[in-house]
């Protein structure tokens, strides 16, 4: 009797850590992140810091794992795997963050902003908005990040007006707004996929970019031109998003503890890259790039065609009402803060 008693005892030892084991396996979810910036980049830098401490506050029940360098794809083909269930989370440009909802761009608009403070301002504002929309889409957004204020680079002097339709401008395939700013513009553009402008550079097929300064190091595309326009177009919008069906696998405490961490990294992350940007001019200069201002023509030409792209884009990308209601928390910036609009 004691025999089989001790057995039976074994039996149920056994049985149950094998029930234990099963039950905290399945706990863990594993969450794959896509990137499209290299290893060693400030993006994955960054996101590998959030990974860590997400990893070790879950007790390892998440499993975040980066996949940086583009290796899963451009941006559309990132969503495309999303939607199969193959990538968990990506961070996205503006150009991804558009296909999925294109409202967003608004926070891309050409000229519309003039400083970083009225970004954060504007973004601040309109989050909830925003990740309500995301999450209609099966999208959950963790926190907004950006590339920066957006330049013009060429192999030419593109300061008087007129210069910028004699250049080769590249576009990011798929991009609408893009195309629609320059279009207005008269310039001719080659549309590649962010992996081939080095090569489109290389070949002559493109001799001019448009990028945030940081970009243009990072790529190392700025060896590959001579002129920057100061003069900022657009602040590049970016963001961290995760399929909602994933982050729903994760219990209330795990989705408190990623969404705490995601929203500290991105403020984190914002912070570095504007850091980085300024030290990107540094490194342009140094490395012999001019800096060239527009002519008064060229800005007063730029001014025109930032307003015929607002109407272009509305109603195709946003509505007139987001339109009207960014100006709205725009005014109520400067107002409170005793500036006007002037680049």
């Amino acid at each position: 009797m004691r025999i089989y008693f001790s057995i039976l005892i074994s039996l149920f030892a056994s049985v149950f850590l094998i029930f234990s084991e099963t039950s905290v396996y399945a706990q863990k979810t594993v969450i794959k992140i896509a990137l499209v910036t290299p290893e060693g980049s400030t993006w994955t830098n960054t996101l590998h810091r959030m990974v860590d401490e997400v990893r070790a506050k879950t007790n390892g029940e998440i499993d975040l794992r980066v996949y940086a360098g583009g290796i899963s794809g451009d941006e559309l083909d990132v969503i495309r795997k999303i939607e199969a269930g193959r990538i968990h989370a990506a961070g996205f440009s503006g150009v991804g963050l558009g296909v999925l909802l294109p409202k967003m761009r608004i926070l891309e608009a050409p000229l519309l902003y003039t400083s970083y403070e009225e970004i954060d301002f504007v973004k601040d504002r309109l989050y909830k908005e925003f990740a309500n929309d995301f999450e209609k889409k099966g999208y959950i957004l963790l926190g907004f990040a950006e590339a920066g204020f957006v330049y013009f680079f060429s192999s030419h002097n593109i300061s008087e007006q007129g210069d910028l339709k004699k250049i080769k401008m590249w576009v990011w395939k798929g991009d609408p707004v893009a195309q629609t700013f320059f279009s207005t513009f008269g310039i001719k553009t080659f549309p590649l996929h962010l992996a081939d402008v080095n090569t489109g550079l290389e070949t002559g097929m493109i001799d001019s970019f448009y990028s945030p300064t940081l970009a243009a190091v990072a790529f190392q595309w700025y060896t590959k031109i001579k002129y920057m326009l100061d003069y900022p177009m657009v602040n590049s919008t970016g963001a961290l998003l995760m399929s909602k069906k994933t982050y729903e696998q994760l219990s209330e405490q795990n989705q408190l503890i990623l969404k705490e961490s995601a929203k500290k990294y991105c403020a984190e992350l914002v912070r570095l890259t504007r850091r980085d940007n300024d030290e990107a001019r540094a490194i342009l200069k140094e490395s012999g790039v001019k800096f060239v201002l527009p002519s008064k023509q060229e800005s007063s030409s730029f001014e025109d065609n930032a307003k015929k792209t607002y109407e272009i884009n509305i109603p195709e990308l946003y509505s007139r009402d987001m339109f009207n209601k960014v100006q709205e928390i725009l005014t109520e910036y400067r107002e409170t803060h005793k500036i006007s609009k002037q680049r």
